[in-house]
């Protein structure tokens, strides 16, 4: 069950990186369901520095296109 479960999670990983560089898939909810799957997957992200994870957080924040101008 274990290589399943791998199996799922790594088809998963491909669909929401595909999704990403769809810009029709690029709504609020693709953005809500990546940062959950990051956080369910956080154990995974511990061997990365965290300079390149804060460098992709900020591509990503960068990346939204609805987010909100300052005012």
């Amino acid at each position: 069950m274990s290589d399943k479960i791998t199996i799922l999670n790594d088809r998963l990983a491909d669909s929401l990186l595909a999704d990403l560089d769809d810009d029709s898939k690029c709504t609020p909810g693709l953005y809500q369901i990546i940062r959950g799957y990051i956080n369910d997957n956080r154990a995974a992200l511990d061997d990365i520095p965290s300079n390149s994870l804060d460098f992709l957080e900020q591509k990503m924040t960068d990346a939204i296109p609805f987010k909100k101008e300052a005012s």
